[in-house]
């Protein structure tokens, strides 16, 4: 099996408890004796200053205990969506019973007890502490559910969640601070009640722009990106999909051109890509052609590609 990509990380088996320790701070991990024919497996990548993981393991329990927190530890909140299984998470005295498809989120400051009754398949956001203000931190004095059903907003959030932990090695820096912003600004929303700050309820097609946002974000290098094959993946029409973009200022096409310009724009700014050819960056952001991209970002940055990588060697040097 190859190294997975540096921002990645993977720990199964005996190295499983010891990493989940490290990610996630004071937990406590029981599984039954000899109930583990498979080995437990996390999957973790950071998202700018948020960290995003999956669990897959047969029923375990985990507690969390905030008396043995350390000054090292991450303080961050935490967001768990169930994927798979069934679970059952208890705080302050408050007992959420989670299914598929839904989930929880909770500070882990307090100490909790999150009991797995099945093989599980879950999703953990962690988001820093810091990010959010006291109003918002007061909310979770006590777990919020997250309910399953036909709530949308759960799941757009649980959709990018999966998507970006789908394609967690082919995501650049940029793409993942991008996303790592987005799944904060949703959090808090979650959080508060509301999906957006101050304003009404989305409707569904402004979630399902919100949904189709993150799939190019994550899915800019597909050459074939097109409306007809991101309808697919949303599940609806390609009438649906544009309609999602009518009154804004952009166009799906649009949209996914812009993006792949500025994340060849971050891509030929970044020291790590120094060796790689100007066409190799524009073929990793989904163009077809070098000098049709030459062309392209020259006329949104009004500079070349080649003027714009002597000038930031330059600099360098």
């Amino acid at each position: 099996m190859p190294a997975p990509a540096p921002h990645v990380r993977v720990a199964e088996g005996k190295s499983f408890a010891a990493t989940s320790r490290v990610l996630f701070g004071p937990i406590t991990q029981r599984f039954g004796v000899g109930a583990r024919p498979v080995a437990p497996r996390l999957t973790s990548v950071s998202l700018g200053g948020c960290r995003l993981s999956e669990i897959t393991a047969d029923a375990h329990i985990v507690e969390g205990d905030q008396f043995l927190r350390r000054s090292f530890d991450p303080d961050s909140v935490k967001i768990l969506m169930q994927l798979s299984g069934r679970s059952r998470f208890e705080q302050q005295s408050i007992a959420v019973d989670i299914a598929t498809r839904a989930g929880v989120i909770y500070d882990p400051v307090r100490s909790y007890s999150l009991q797995n009754l099945s093989t599980v398949d879950q999703l953990i956001l962690q988001v820093p502490r810091a990010t959010f203000n006291d109003d918002t931190l007061a909310r979770l004095e006590k777990p919020v559910p997250l309910t399953a059903g036909d709530d949308s907003f759960v799941r757009i959030v649980s959709g990018i969640m999966q998507m970006a932990i789908g394609e967690a090695e082919r995501l650049d820096i940029a793409s993942r601070q991008r996303l790592g912003d987005s799944l904060v600004q949703l959090v808090s929303g979650l959080i508060r009640g509301e999906p957006v700050t101050g304003g009404a309820r989305r409707t569904p097609l402004e979630a399902l722009r919100e949904r189709i946002i993150s799939y190019v974000e994550i899915n800019l290098a597909q050459r074939d990106l097109s409306p007809d094959e991101i309808a697919r993946r949303m599940g609806c029409s390609r009438r649906y999909v544009h309609r999602a973009f009518e009154g804004t200022d952009v166009t799906l096409e649009r949209l996914i051109w812009d993006r792949r310009l500025e994340k060849s724009r971050d891509a030929l700014l970044s020291p790590e890509n120094s060796k790689l050819s100007i066409s190799e960056i524009a073929f990793s952001c989904g163009f077809n052609s070098s000098a049709h991209f030459s062309r392209a970002f020259r006329t949104k940055f009004e500079i070349a590609p080649s003027e714009l990588r002597q000038r930031l060697r330059k600099a360098v040097h």
